[in-house]
């Protein structure tokens, strides 16, 4: 779909607000606070879910697009996390109860409640956040998240968003020489990841369920985290998206997100995400920033976070000399 072609789609379902600057036009959805386009000449660089109609008839909330979740995964979306099983996305996390407080031609701002158990330790978590998603150049957005919440244990802000594989897609992540990628969930199999001396690159195909993680320690500049993905979307197209940030984990005491696999081990705070059928969500792709935890003020935990998405489209050269500029990589190993 074009963006206005979605957003009136949408319109059925919840209020809609699109954001406009030159090319771009940007779908912000008030259910579940999503970031749901990012278009360039109505190319949209984020996966939608095919099946979206039936997602939001069912209450669920995998739309697709750009949210925002809670961190640490394991206390808050599993049945038994002990064991890690039963993973289950509570409808008071996403898509939760947001709503538009205020919308202009190049920004939004949502306010929203949000609740949980962290079934870890059989705490309550509610929590008031806040978005400003600020339509700052044609290629280039700007998202202020904002939380005070209820909660006894440390929590942090996750900023998750499910990309398009096209054919397959790649996922690159700028590190220090002699970085240790993190493989989540297990072994990722070696053909789909690449560790340079300046970056680690990941396959995104929507084929086999995998995760990537790489440590704050791992990292070019402490407490900056950047991750950058390019596919080509339609034939001869190519897109580029990269999600930066100040405001990143500097240590793994500050990571709060555990390896499934390695509970014990190290953990990250940049993130990606492989989809696949075993996982039952479709095809898709994410790339994911971790951020600082919340400090504790007057018995509530409070946090605000910054960081930008550039984005672009063009062919493959121009998209690769833009991801060079944005990442510091030198010379990027694409799939």
């Amino acid at each position: 779909m074009r963006a206005y072609e979605l957003a009136s789609f949408l319109s059925r379902y919840s209020r809609v607000a699109v954001l406009e600057r030159g090319r771009a036009r940007i779908v912000v959805l008030e259910r579940g606070g999503r970031v749901l386009g990012i278009f360039i000449d109505d190319l949209n660089v984020l996966w939608v879910n095919p099946d979206i109609g039936g997602v939001l008839d069912a209450g669920g909330w995998n739309v697709g697009g750009l949210r925002l979740w809670l961190s640490p995964e394991r206390n808050f979306y599993y049945e038994e996390p002990e064991k890690f099983e039963g993973w289950r996305c509570p409808s008071t996390l996403d898509p939760a109860a947001y709503r538009v407080v205020r919308v202009g031609k190049r920004e939004v701002t949502l306010e929203g409640e949000l609740s949980a158990l962290d079934r870890m330790r059989g705490w309550k978590l509610t929590a008031a956040v806040r978005r400003d998603v600020l339509l700052a150049e044609e290629d280039r957005l700007l998202i202020r998240d904002s939380m005070v919440a209820e909660y006894p244990g440390e929590v942090n802000l996750w900023a998750l968003a499910q990309v398009r594989p096209g054919r397959h897609g790649t996922v690159l992540v700028p590190v220090k020489e002699g970085a240790r990628p993190i493989h989540y969930f297990g072994p990722i199999p070696p053909e789909r990841i690449v560790l340079a001396s300046d970056h680690v690159a990941l396959r995104i195909d929507g084929e086999r369920v995998y995760k990537l993680g790489v440590r704050p320690e791992d990292l070019p500049v402490e407490g900056e985290a950047t991750v950058a993905y390019i596919a080509e979307l339609e034939q001869g197209t190519w897109g580029m998206m990269c999600m930066h940030t100040h405001d990143a984990p500097r240590s793994q005491e500050e990571c709060l997100d555990v390896a499934k696999a390695d509970p014990e081990g190290p953990r990250g705070a940049v993130q990606s995400y492989n989809s696949g059928p075993e996982a039952g969500l479709g095809k898709f792709g994410e790339i994911e920033l971790q951020f600082r935890p919340a400090v504790d003020v007057g018995g509530r935990k409070v946090s605000t976070v910054e960081y930008e998405v550039k984005f672009l489209t063009g062919s493959r050269d121009e998209v690769i000399e833009a991801i060079k500029l944005e990442t510091g990589i030198v010379e990027p190993h694409v799939f």
